[in-house]
């Protein structure tokens, strides 16, 4: 069992979340009582029973969501969403990826400790960025939970012509399976979006 196709799965979990948004162009389908209608966050809508009564909808985003993923939990805002992808293997990964490329990917392993593989899931993300000609640095880390689990990994740069990306790739587990959380951001979009990782790093829950 080997945690490959990182990159590929990512994409295909962006993808199958914006084909689930597709026929009305709304992204939530909202069932009231039978009677089921298209709505997007913000939408204010007057819904028609089935007992010709019109009574007033409205949707709103919350400001911050907990995702949970069995094993795991972590809070984000609520303006993304998190796609869910089986790798097969018994891994099932998990991702969050904004438009201008901040991500928080979680891979849940069955019957294999993930605690071994983050240089080789590190190397996946970036063997097209060093194919490029970019430089790598790369050092040992840890991080501690607010429960106290410890996950332990790899922290990376990689730079190409001033444009730094930064990584960080850990996990922890036991033999009957484990969780590996990787994290990528460009380090110009820190001010932007820094707090997206400050977040998860500060409500990730771990059951391992």
């Amino acid at each position: 069992m080997r945690p490959l196709r990182l990159a590929t799965a990512v994409a295909i979990g962006c993808l199958m979340a914006g084909q689930a948004n597709a026929g009305d162009g709304k992204g939530f389908r909202l069932t009231i009582d039978g009677v089921e209608v298209g709505v997007n966050p913000g939408d204010t809508l007057d819904v028609t029973m089935k007992d010709g009564r019109r009574i007033p909808v409205e949707l709103q985003r919350s400001d911050t969501v907990t995702f949970t993923g069995g094993k795991f939990s972590f809070d984000h805002d609520g303006k993304f969403t998190v796609a869910k992808t089986d790798l097969g293997d018994g891994v099932q990964q998990y991702a969050l990826m904004t438009p201008i490329g901040t991500g928080i990917i979680v891979q849940v392993y069955k019957g294999l400790n993930p605690s071994g593989y983050t240089d080789v899931v590190l190397q996946q993300m970036v063997q097209e960025s060093l194919n490029g000609g970019a430089k790598i640095s790369r050092h040992a880390t840890e991080r501690t939970l607010p429960s106290g689990s410890v996950l332990k990994g790899v922290k990376a740069e990689t730079a190409t012509d001033g444009d730094v990306m930064e990584y960080e790739i850990v996990a922890t587990g036991r033999p009957e399976g484990g969780v590996l959380v990787a994290t990528l951001l460009n380090r110009e979009n820190i001010a932007k979006e820094g707090m997206i990782l400050d977040k998860l790093w500060a409500s990730l829950k771990v059951d391992y």
